[in-house]
């Protein structure tokens, strides 16, 4: 293990070297600003695709309208301790009527791409069988109307929402027959919309339904709120959601009008050297492939990681001839949703590296889990290629944020700076990760609007408008304004 001392002295080392290129204006790299005009950061590149991000469940409300049916959220959160004052995404933004003037918003916000996800139990209320026109139809008018407003429409297939049916008839996830049901429901949306939607996403955050939404000796934190008895069960969900991803990749290639450009959205790890040594790259390296190796691995090299599965060597799921071809389906470019990141330092223990402890009064994005690590999205971009061997692939930023640290005024204005902060640092790097090469290239915020989130009800707001949950009535913050400026000007403010 590396000591304090030896640790202080690497870094003390490596001040004293210069090897910190931002010290020095002569050893920026190539495209730093180098007028006022150009702002601090430079100029994104042309066609740098700026957007934000939604999904349906959260915005959405009107549950069971137009044949809509109960999706295992509808069900988690209407049972009793499971969410934040027993509150529920029935009403949420009520999107599902209001859309014409979000819309507008949107376009009065200037963003030129909008990512919002799809209902399968909206579609399919069965989860299987027959299409529900109506509901297919409500994602058609949405589709005409963002690009009325000149706006791309990007597609998720899956933000959590399960039809109940597919939980109550088979364990949902638990059972491999989501993989077929799954694939067939992508094919049916890619043949209706596929002709005016040509970004998708797959599923948003396998780590998060798959690992949080199923527990091991105890329920899950999030739906469908099981209690598994091993993890090896565990690990065989998050199988099964793997095969579901290249399942639906082959659907949408197979079913839309016009050639697709399919990804996944993953909130997978980022770890961050606490010195940008070479000792301590390493160790971040190793990191990223050992914590990443049970779900973003398989999917860019069609293999689980060797060190993850060292680590679930007595728990690795059942994995049949034909698995990881499937799941390592060609990729048109990779979602990063980066909210967070982790530190880590090189060792002399069998992994190589380890994690320095983090002190309680390290500052957070008003939430618990959210601690404000602005490296986080530089080192996530950069190791898809330097470690998992992927510098062909374009990734974007699929979800960035934080909730908000302060209250509204009278008027329900919020000026929150703390949000602005939090973007302009995360930018700072994505712009980082720009100028070395990576190639980056678009930015989702999260979120739009206010809206139900999750386990924590409405309690906790990262929305660049603020809805005044009573009234419906949407208010721009602060961050809306600089957000404006910023896509605008197509350079951080």
């Amino acid at each position: 293990m590396v000591s304090r001392r030896g640790f202080l002295a690497g870094a003390a080392s490596v001040l004293a070297t210069g090897a910190f290129p931002a010290v020095s204006s002569a050893a920026r790299p190539p495209g730093t600003a180098t007028s006022p005009a150009d702002g601090q950061y430079g100029i994104f590149p042309p066609g740098f695709r700026w957007g934000t991000a939604t999904a349906a469940y959260q915005i959405e409300g009107a549950p069971l309208e137009e044949g809509r049916g109960p999706s295992i959220w509808d069900m988690f959160s209407h049972a009793a301790g499971n969410t934040f004052q027993g509150e529920t995404g029935d009403a949420a933004c009520e999107f599902y009527r209001r859309y014409p003037d979000d819309v507008k918003l949107l376009a009065e916000l200037g963003v030129k791409h909008f990512r919002f996800s799809i209902a399968w139990p909206r579609v399919i209320p069965q989860g299987r069988g027959p299409v529900n026109h109506q509901g297919l139809d409500f994602y058609s008018r949405l589709t005409d109307t963002l690009l009325a407003h000149g706006i791309t429409p990007h597609a998720t297939l899956y933000h959590w929402d399960l039809p109940q049916v597919l939980q109550d008839r088979y364990s949902g996830w638990q059972d491999r027959q989501v993989t077929e049901d799954f694939g067939v429901y992508a094919g049916k949306v890619g043949k209706h919309l596929g002709d005016r939607i040509r970004d998708w996403m797959t599923l948003n955050e396998i780590s998060s339904f798959a690992l949080k939404g199923y527990g091991v000796g105890q329920p899950g934190k999030h739906a469908p709120g099981v209690s598994l008895t091993s993890e090896k069960e565990r690990n065989q969900v998050v199988h099964h959601a793997l095969l579901a991803h290249g399942t639906a990749c082959l659907a949408l290639r197979a079913s839309c009008p016009q050639t697709p450009r399919v990804s996944i959205a993953e909130n997978y790890g980022s770890y961050v050297p606490v010195v940008e040594t070479e000792a301590h790259i390493e160790a971040a390296r190793r990191a990223f492939l050992r914590g990443n190796g049970g779900i973003l691995i398989p999917i860019l090299t069609g293999r689980y990681d060797p060190g993850w599965m060292h680590d679930h060597r007595d728990s690795l799921p059942e994995i049949r001839p034909g698995d990881m071809g499937l799941i390592a389906q060609p990729l048109d470019a990779l979602g990063f949703n980066c909210y967070t990141g982790t530190y880590v330092m090189a060792s002399d223990n069998v992994r190589g590296f380890e994690t320095p402890p983090v002190g309680s009064g390290y500052p957070t994005g008003n939430m618990p889990w959210l601690r404000i690590v602005p490296e986080s999205l530089y080192w996530g971009v950069r190791m898809v290629g330097d470690a998992a061997g992927r510098k062909d692939l374009p990734l974007f930023i699929s979800e960035n944020g934080c909730a908000d640290g302060g209250d509204a005024d009278g008027s329900g204005f919020v000026a929150d700076t703390d949000r602005i902060m939090y973007y302009r640092a995360y930018l700072g790097q994505l712009m980082r990760a720009i100028r070395e090469g990576y190639p980056a290239t678009g930015f989702f915020p999260w979120s739009f609007m206010d809206n139900f989130e999750w386990a924590w009800g409405y309690s906790k707001r990262f929305g660049l408008v603020r809805v005044d949950y009573r009234s419906q009535r949407r208010i721009p913050k602060l961050s809306f304004d600089w957000y404006r400026e910023v896509i605008r000007k197509n350079r951080i403010l």
